[in-house]
């Protein structure tokens, strides 16, 4: 196995003393000069702006990048060292969310500020390429370096946040749902009672009826944004809090005295309340259905497993040498069946038909719901020379099936699979692809049939 730093070591030994001795020298010459043109840079762009201020940089960063500098061009300084402190460096960036690309956009700016003062000193030709080789090369094995630390932190990081949210969902979300419900209806409830139904009181202060200070803000700011991180939902919730708390609380505290304005403001309250609500229950809702990883009419695992578990067969496929299969199955005609027979009995032949694809498999075998009438079987340890006939097997079975649609009522259907076996390529999209296009061919071809991709 390769020393982890080799790289290190052929980046120093490549460089000869004279041109190691050089480039510290115009390192330590330049040292404040470049944090300050490396600081100004990252001032100038707006997201790491919100990062970094000039008191910041003044105080300690400033200090902190000229000391970094002289220790990666140390000749004194041991290769370990050097690179324990890109660790370092790395992982914090990793905690305080500093993106990879903004520190690589800064490193630039430290390359060409050394190369040029390199080039305007009285270094040779041939020794001033290797100089700035070698000033090209150490910052990018320390940019690598800090790299690698970062997405190991990452890495941690997100599964100590995932391991959280699963926690957290693994309570029970529909009873969290209600509760939250609960805690907005109750903040609403003490504005009517402090600005409404009793305006002679003497009531606090607008701001300490801010949503911000109920049970429910509490929630939303600090574990509902982390939970449903990304939720559209959240953004319209926040929006309409806002809303809530800058323009229509300051109208309500001016109307104290009139009940017929109070009661206009109240209503306008009351339909932002309600909008919040609906949009909680909707995220409520989306979250409990995809977090369990089942689909809500089948209880097949949902689209959002796919990824992943075909990631693993594939390394499984080329540790053990083995094949497997992605049947992509479809029922045909079904929107048009739907319609004519309604949403519950549509409902009734998806989970039937899902039902038939589990009893057909074997216990090894995933199978998927991934759109509305569309499912995906994979099939491990798949023999390439059977995986159509096996296929063409589930086509015949759902196509034998009386299927129920409710009361005494059947209804049959028929199915169209695409097939395709696992050629060896890494990329999982590029089998679900494939897959795909031998759906649509056995649906060009007529429907009710099974393809095989090329």
């Amino acid at each position: 196995m390769r020393d982890p730093l080799h790289a290190w070591h052929l980046a120093l030994t490549d460089a000869s003393d004279l041109i190691r001795g050089r480039v510290a020298a115009e390192v330590s010459c330049q040292a404040d000069a470049l944090s300050a043109k490396f600081y100004e840079h990252m001032l100038s762009d707006a997201e790491a702006a919100t990062m970094l201020d000039h008191a910041l940089v003044n105080q300690r960063l400033h200090a902190s990048m000229a000391r970094w500098l002289k220790q990666l061009f140390c000749s004194d300084t041991p290769v370990e060292a050097k690179k324990a402190a890109q660790r370092k460096t790395g992982e914090v960036h990793a905690r305080i969310g500093v993106p990879i690309e903004m520190v690589a956009d800064g490193a630039r700016v430290l390359k060409r500020g050394l190369a040029h003062g390199l080039a305007q000193g009285d270094l040779p030709r041939e020794h001033l390429a290797d100089a700035i080789r070698y000033v090209y090369e150490m910052i990018d094995l320390a940019i690598d370096a800090m790299n690698a630390a970062y997405a190991s932190s990452a890495h941690r990081m997100a599964r100590s946040d995932e391991a959280y949210r699963l926690f957290f969902l693994s309570q029970d979300m529909k009873a969290e749902r209600e509760r939250q419900k609960s805690q907005l209806l109750e903040w609403a409830h003490q504005i009517l009672v402090r600005y409404y139904w009793d305006v002679q009181a003497d009531t606090a202060p607008v701001a300490a009826l801010g949503l911000s200070n109920s049970q429910f803000g509490l929630w939303l700011d600090h574990k509902a944004s982390m939970l449903f991180d990304g939720a559209a939902e959240i953004v319209r919730i926040q929006h309409t809090v806002a809303t809530i708390e800058t323009e229509l609380l300051p109208r309500l505290n001016a109307a104290r005295g009139s009940h017929e304005v109070a009661r206009e403001v109240i209503g306008s309250i009351n339909h932002h309340i309600e909008d919040i609500k609906l949009l909680l229950g909707s995220m409520f809702d989306r979250f409990i259905e995809v977090e369990d990883g089942r689909d809500s009419v089948t209880r097949l695992l949902n689209r959002r497993y796919v990824a992943s578990v075909t990631r693993h067969e594939i390394m499984l496929a080329q540790r053990n040498g083995t094949v497997f299969a992605l049947l992509m199955v479809d029922i045909d005609q079904f929107t048009p069946l739907r319609q004519a027979l309604g949403m519950e009995p549509g409902d009734l032949i998806l989970s039937q038909v899902a039902e038939i694809l589990l009893d057909s498999v074997r216990a090894g075998d995933f199978v998927f719901r991934i759109g509305d009438d569309q499912f995906l079987v994979l099939l491990v340890d798949a023999a390439a020379h059977s995986v159509l006939s096996v296929a063409d097997g589930l086509r015949q079975r759902i196509e034998s099936t009386a299927l129920r649609t409710g009361s005494q009522a059947t209804a049959s259907v028929t199915v169209s699979v695409g097939v395709a076996l696992y050629d060896g390529h890494p990329d999982y999209q590029r089998l679900f692809d494939r897959s795909e296009e031998a759906l649509r061919a056995a649906k060009a071809a007529g429907r009710n049939r099974c393809a095989l991709a090329d």
